[in-house]
């Protein structure tokens, strides 16, 4: 078992915050049968990890291996251009989060939101599969799982890491509605959602710009090693 990389991907997992997925737990929650719809969300985006995450790994993990092997930088290089990117973006969203405005999920996507179970567990699915298609910490995440040549079975527990760890805040939110007393769930969850509102944007900014920093300072020695 490589421990190691399995927590390098319980550790982005946990960074790709995803700020529009988190808000729309509390509205989800609030709906007749909010617990079993909020779930259902959640488990599609799950299962939209899992299947771009094993395709990603296994098929497209083959040609970064071969790549890999004839530019020993590559890896390392995806890695040092990902870490500019994600501070390059914090820098963004923590100069636009100065404005003081506050931030809510898109009102298309919220329109979503009283689909059928069916059609809510398929939406959930696409949002994530967007998101993690033009997600830097995805592709950093899976191209790293991919170097490692792993079999099967580490490679399915490689990605559900990463797939639980990317999910784990819209998790706990479900998990924290349940533990409130029910006359306290409403404004425990409408207080939630303006802080959300407010604040989402900034900690989303710190994350992306900490995550990137990391990542630069650890990559960068690989990189210059392997240029050498």
């Amino acid at each position: 078992m490589d421990w190691a990389l399995y927590a390098e991907l319980a550790g982005l997992g946990l960074a790709a915050v995803d700020p529009i997925g988190i808000a729309l737990m509390p509205i989800l929650l609030a709906q007749p049968r909010g617990l079993t719809r909020a779930w259902t969300f959640v488990l599609g985006s799950l299962a939209a990890l899992m299947v771009l995450g094993m395709v990603f790994t296994g098929a497209v993990g083959t040609y970064v291996l071969d790549w890999n092997r004839q530019r020993p930088w590559l890896e390392s290089g995806i890695e040092v251009f990902g870490a500019v990117v994600l501070v390059l973006l914090g820098a963004f969203m923590l100069w636009r989060s100065r404005s003081g405005e506050s931030t809510h999920a898109p009102d298309n996507i919220v329109a979503k939101l009283t689909l059928p179970l069916p059609l809510l567990f398929a939406f959930g699915a696409i949002l994530v599969t967007i998101q993690s298609l033009v997600d830097v910490v995805f592709v950093i995440a899976m191209v790293d799982a991919g170097a490692e040549d792993l079999g099967p079975v580490q490679n399915l527990v490689a990605v559900s890491v990463y797939a639980v760890c990317a999910l784990l805040i819209q998790m706990a939110v479900v998990v924290a509605f349940l533990m409130l007393p029910t006359h306290r769930r409403e404004s425990a969850m409408a207080a939630f959602s303006e802080w959300l509102a407010r604040n989402g944007e900034r900690v989303s900014g710190w994350v992306s710009l900490g995550l990137g920093l990391v990542l630069f300072l650890t990559s960068l020695p690989d990189l210059l090693d392997a240029l050498e």
